[in-house]
């Protein structure tokens, strides 16, 4: 038997989690822009979509990593994992669209649902035959899983970033 709510309680998890992790990128930025917390929280940074808003942050965050005075070893570690996380935000970030604006198909059969089918009503097309493409896929409580795993390496690195800055950056 199929348990529909643990399908759905997953996309919300997925949803909730990759606004936790923008908010930490955006919690990144705000640090660098008034370290001393003098306007807390800054105005900034609050409406930019949300690849604006990584792309914002990463340029902050390479240019301030200098200022942290670390090891040089450590430095480029940083700025080389950021630079290596900028794909896989992008494509959680793309996930998390797909995820949103999909709409989700129970599949019944006697009395009961027997699936959950995700379906993207953004139609692609086959660029050698034409055709339309589906994005379509049967959903099951560990669908998300590689997405969530995704999400938790950049929580660690997003945190550690945050981290550094908080003991690192100073506060002229």
């Amino acid at each position: 038997m199929m348990d529909e709510d643990k399908i759905y309680q997953r996309i919300g998890e997925f949803v909730v989690s990759f606004q936790w992790l923008e908010n930490r990128i955006r919690e990144i930025g705000w640090f660098i822009l008034d370290p001393s917390r003098e306007n807390w929280p800054p105005m900034a940074l609050r409406n930019e979509r949300t690849a604006v808003l990584f792309k914002n942050v990463e340029k902050s965050f390479l240019d301030a990593l200098p200022r942290c005075r670390l090891d040089p070893d450590i430095e480029a570690d940083f700025s080389n994992s950021f630079a290596k996380n900028v794909e896989r935000f992008r494509n959680l970030r793309r996930a998390r669209n797909k995820i949103l604006h999909s709409a989700y198909i129970e599949l019944k059969a006697g009395g009961e649902v027997r699936g959950v089918m995700r379906s993207n009503p953004k139609l692609t097309k086959d660029s050698e035959t034409g055709k339309p493409l589906f994005d379509q896929e049967m959903l099951s409580e560990k669908s998300f899983a590689e997405q969530f795993r995704q999400m938790a390496e950049l929580a660690l690195f997003f945190n550690r970033c945050y981290t550094q800055l908080i003991h690192r950056f100073p506060a002229d």
